[in-house]
């Protein structure tokens, strides 16, 4: 056992290994896990609590350890996907600690979606029985439980809007070779938009050094025009690799692990369409985090202050993910950039609330539409300010000559050489 002073106060990083990685990451993991498995069962309310600051620690231990970067500038944002799963973990083995009863699991029908609104036609009426669940059956549940984030398939996810699949879930053939399609389309612009971003000043924020995104040296429209283009396309960066990595997950888990595909909905409800903060934040956007931002931050403060609190404190714990993210690039967590984009997020969905009270008209149409945007960019442009000032729209998501764009450019080239002759 490592002692308590070597716990809280951070260490260098040690790369990854077989040794580090059992010494590290797993402990944080099997405590994850435990928690999966006690919130299934009945009467385990005061081990649940007992565990839980093992689990921090742990956690903790984990995040600021490991380095999956191996050292490299380059890929020192693979510490960052570290740190946003053991604060995950953290966060959701949070609710599920204060979780007033069991949580039990739905009999999906395969060829059936999920609706995580009411528990309709859509999914099987039955359950598993809490009452008489073996502890073998809560370990099984427990592996789905740990990955996932949505609870499709659970009793615990209420109010979830789950958008439809194009693709249509009674074939698994089908719907494993549109997954695929997407995810190559969308891996091809994510690197397109990332580095768009990048190529807009190579050698200032789009190295790892890092710098600002905002140009002295420009006259202020062209400045603020410009900063407002790198982000967006540091947003759509985002939304493309997020879908990425979800259909990659997807495919893996429904081919290898034999599950439906109607446990792998769409992730995303076209964003770009919202007509105000809150279709964005609530319906839009991916709701993967939703749970512990309802359970761990918007519940508590809502006792407090009401329905602005809740909004406020969900927004909070995103902000402190955000920020712990950002600070795993090892160049500053810019707090005040990071906690001032999602606080006003929060305040924008609040003013939503009130021109609704006050008018009795949703914000909605093309003057949401324009409002949703100009929101999210102007906040947002501080956000992606602070993510060029630590080197992150400067990292090397893939190795040069194996960029997914110029494998393609390469493709098209030598299919035309080939035409040609």
């Amino acid at each position: 056992m490592v002692s308590l002073s070597r716990l809280l106060v951070s260490q260098e990083r040690v790369s990854l290994s077989v040794s580090t990685f059992s010494t590290f990451f797993l402990p944080a993991f099997v405590s994850y896990l435990a928690m999966a498995v006690l919130v299934q069962r009945k009467r385990t309310a005061m081990i649940r609590f007992a565990l839980l600051p093992v689990t921090w620690l742990c956690a903790y231990r984990a995040g600021s350890s490991l380095d999956l970067s191996f050292g490299i500038p380059d890929y020192r944002f693979l510490n960052q996907i570290l740190v946003a799963a053991v604060f995950t973990f953290s966060m959701r083995s949070t609710g599920w600690a204060f979780a007033k009863k069991p949580y039990s699991r739905i009999a999906l029908q395969p060829n059936k979606t999920f609706n995580g609104d009411t528990m309709s036609d859509s999914t099987s009426n039955r359950m598993t029985s809490v009452e008489d669940i073996p502890l073998s059956t809560a370990f099984w549940n427990a592996w789905d439980l740990s990955v996932n984030l949505r609870g499709i398939g659970w009793d615990w996810t209420k109010g979830l809007r789950i958008p439809k699949s194009s693709f249509g879930t009674e074939s698994t053939s089908k719907f494993l070779l549109g997954t695929l399609a997407k995810l190559l389309f969308n891996t091809l612009a994510f690197d397109a938009a990332s580095r768009a971003a990048h190529y807009l000043s190579p050698e200032i924020f789009g190295s790892t050094e890092g710098d600002t995104i905002f140009d002295a040296s420009l006259p202020p429209l062209s400045r603020y025009t410009r900063s407002a283009i790198i982000t967006i396309l540091s947003g759509l960066a985002v939304y493309f690799m997020v879908e990425s990595l979800y259909q990659i997950y997807t495919i893996v888990f429904v081919l290898l692990f034999r599950q439906a595909p109607s446990q792998w909905p769409p992730l995303f409800d076209t964003p770009w369409l919202s007509t105000s903060l809150t279709s964005f934040w609530g319906r839009k956007w991916h709701q993967l985090l939703r749970e512990y931002f309802i359970s761990v931050g918007a519940r508590p403060l809502s006792c407090l202050f009401g329905r602005p609190g809740g909004v406020m404190g969900a927004f909070l714990i995103s902000g402190v993910l955000h920020y712990l993210v950002l600070k795993a690039m090892e160049r500053g967590g810019h707090p005040v950039a990071v906690f001032g984009f999602f606080i006003m997020q929060a305040v924008g969905l609040i003013l939503e609330d009130m021109w609704k009270k006050r008018t009795g008209l949703r914000v909605d149409g093309f003057w949401g539409l324009l409002w949703t945007l100009l929101w999210l960019v102007f906040w947002g442009t501080f956000m992606i300010d602070a993510w060029a000032r630590v080197g992150l729209i400067g990292a090397r998501f893939f190795p040069g000559d194996y960029r997914p764009t110029v494998l393609l450019v390469h493709f098209l080239k030598h299919g035309f050489d080939l035409f040609r002759f």
